[in-house]
């Protein structure tokens, strides 16, 4: 048997488990207070082992966000017609498995004291997903991705989703995040097409 070596959880190297002792903390103590050390001592590892997972104690805050981003990628990559309309549908189906319960960074953002560290962090893990939908829709446009044509209805849909989403995550007797989704960006969608239909 070996002996403990120190507060917090017995040894561990998951992901999952850095993820929500880092969670656990911010709660407590709030994010700007809590380092690299704290998470790793309460997930019972190195400080090394927390860097072979997060590159900073922000990737354990985005960690389920950055999960949803990667999934509206690889559904927005799946292909078909209508760039616009596999946006909106890529987002609703990368925060599906969320059903009616935001995760934790979302609906705790507040009380974590990390609604800043949410916001400066937003537009560089959400840039891959918008410039992928700007070239799907530059491909659809017979556009430049930097044009207006094929930026503008990204940068919109992405931006509205997020405001979406903070509204979803505190709102009680919330519906089913996808749901929600569906009917905050559709609109956006229908007003993109229109504006970009040659029969004017």
């Amino acid at each position: 048997m070996t002996a403990k070596k120190g507060p917090g959880r017995p040894r561990a190297s998951s992901a999952a488990t850095i993820h929500e002792a880092a969670l656990e903390l911010f709660l407590e103590h709030g994010y700007d207070a809590v380092s690299v050390d704290d998470i790793a001592r309460r997930a019972g590892v190195s400080r090394g082992t927390v860097f072979t997972y997060c590159d900073s104690k922000a990737d354990a805050l985005w960690v389920e966000l950055d999960a949803a981003i990667a999934r509206a990628g690889a559904a927005l990559d799946a292909g078909g017609s209508d760039a616009v309309g596999r946006l909106v549908a890529a987002i609703a189906r990368a925060v599906e498995p969320w059903n009616a319960t935001p995760p934790t960074a979302l609906r705790d953002a507040r009380a974590m004291r990390a609604e800043e560290a949410l916001r400066d962090g937003a537009p560089a893990r959400l840039q891959p997903l918008v410039e992928r939908a700007a070239l799907a829709l530059a491909l659809e446009r017979d556009a430049l991705p930097e044009s207006v044509d094929a930026a503008v209805a990204p940068v919109a849909i992405v931006a509205a989703a997020c405001a979406a989403l903070v509204a979803w995550a505190g709102t009680p007797g919330r519906p089913r995040a996808a749901d929600a989704m569906r009917a905050a960006l559709e609109p956006i969608a229908a007003a993109s097409r229109l504006g970009n239909d040659p029969r004017g």
